[in-house]
C-alpha cells in the first residue's frame, strides 16, 4: 500500500500542492494520505507577550487548536471527494518543529512519498512550509515532490533526469521499485550539461552503461553546453515539454553542489515543472 505524507500550513502554495496530489493520485496506486499540521509553539512565544503586547493564554492556545482541527477536517473532507473511495486519508497534528515533525512522522508511518509546495515570487504572502523547502528537501530519508506555486498537474508522461555523465552509475537507482518514477514509469530523457564537451569521447561507454542500468524505461539522451547548469535544466525542461524535473540522491543531485541561494533561485526561476527528489 502506497503512502503520500503531505504536511499543509492553509497557505497558497499548500492548497496548491494538495490540488496537484489530488490529481496525481488518479494516475497512480495510493492506499493512504496523511496530512500534517503542526502546532508548534516554542518556549518564548509561550512566555513572551506578542508584538501586540498580548501573551497568549491556555484558552487562547486551545482555541487555535480547536480552528486547526475544523480546517483539516474541511481539508480532509474536500480531498476525499476528488479521491478514490478507497484511499485513507488520515490526519497528523504535531507539536514539534515542521522538519522534527516530518522526521518522526516518516519514521512511525513510513510514508512512501513526501509532497510539498515551493513558494513563488508572484504570491505575496510566503507560506510557512515554502520557507523550509529546502531543509526538508535535503533531510528527508524519503522521495520528496516539490510542487511549484504556479503548478498545475499535468499527467506525467516525460520526466528529465539531469545528470553528470561522470557519476552515471547512480541512474540504477531509478531501478528500485519504491521509486516513484516506477510508479509512474515516464519516458526519462537523460540530460548531461557539458559545457567542456567531456562526455565526446566516452559517449559509446556511457550509452552502454545506460542501456544496462534504465533497461525496461524508454529513455533518450541529450546533451547542453550552458554555462549556468540551473538555467540551462530549466530551459530544456520548458523547451521539450517535461512533465517531471527529476534529481538524483545527495552529491549526484544537481542540487547538491549548490549553495542555499542558488538553490532558493533555482526553485523560484522554476514556475511550472515539480522536481522530484530522490532517496
Amino acid at each position: 500500500m502506497k503512502t503520500i505524507l503531505i504536511p499543509v500550513d492553509f497557505s497558497e502554495t499548500s492548497a496548491n500542492a494538495l490540488e496537484y496530489a489530488a490529481e496525481l493520485i488518479k494516475d497512480i496506486e495510493v492506499g493512504r494520505i496523511i496530512l500534517l499540521k503542526i502546532f508548534y509553539k516554542s518556549i518564548y512565544e509561550q512566555l513572551l507577550p506578542s508584538a501586540d503586547f498580548v501573551q497568549l493564554s491556555a484558552a487562547d492556545i486551545q482555541e487555535e487548536r480547536d480552528q486547526i482541527s475544523k480546517q483539516l477536517k474541511t481539508l480532509t473532507d474536500s480531498l476525499q471527494q476528488k479521491c478514490n473511495p478507497s484511499i485513507r486519508i488520515q490526519t497528523a497534528v504535531s507539536e514539534l518543529p515542521l522538519l522534527r515533525s516530518i522526521h518522526q512522522l516518516t519514521a512511525e508511518e513510513r510514508p512512501d512519498l513526501l509532497i510539498i509546495g515551493s513558494d513563488s515570487p508572484m504570491l505575496q504572502a510566503e507560506s510557512y512550509i515554502g520557507q523550509q523547502v529546502i531543509g526538508i528537501a535535503k533531510t528527508s530519508s524519503i522521495p520528496v515532490l516539490i510542487v511549484p506555486a504556479g503548478a498545475a498537474y499535468q499527467k506525467i508522461e516525460r520526466a528529465l533526469v539531469p545528470c553528470d555523465f561522470a557519476m552515471v552509475s547512480r541512474l540504477g537507482i531509478l531501478k528500485g521499485l519504491h521509486s516513484p518514477l516506477g510508479w509512474l514509469h515516464p519516458e526519462l530523457m537523460i540530460l548531461n550539461i557539458d559545457p567542456q564537451q567531456k562526455h565526446i569521447s566516452h559517449e559509446a561507454e556511457h550509452a552502454e552503461m545506460l542501456n544496462e542500468l534504465l533497461e525496461g524505461y524508454e529513455y533518450s539522451i541529450y546533451y547542453a553546453e550552458d554555462q549556468n547548469k540551473v538555467q540551462g535544466i530549466l530551459n530544456f525542461a520548458k523547451n521539450n515539454n517535461v512533465q517531471l524535473i527529476t534529481a538524483l540522491p545527495g552529491k549526484y543531485s544537481f542540487f547538491y553542489k549548490f549553495t542555499h541561494s542558488s538553490t532558493t533561485e533555482a526553485l523560484a526561476l522554476n514556475s511550472s515543472q515539480p522536481i522530484l527528489i530522490l532517496k
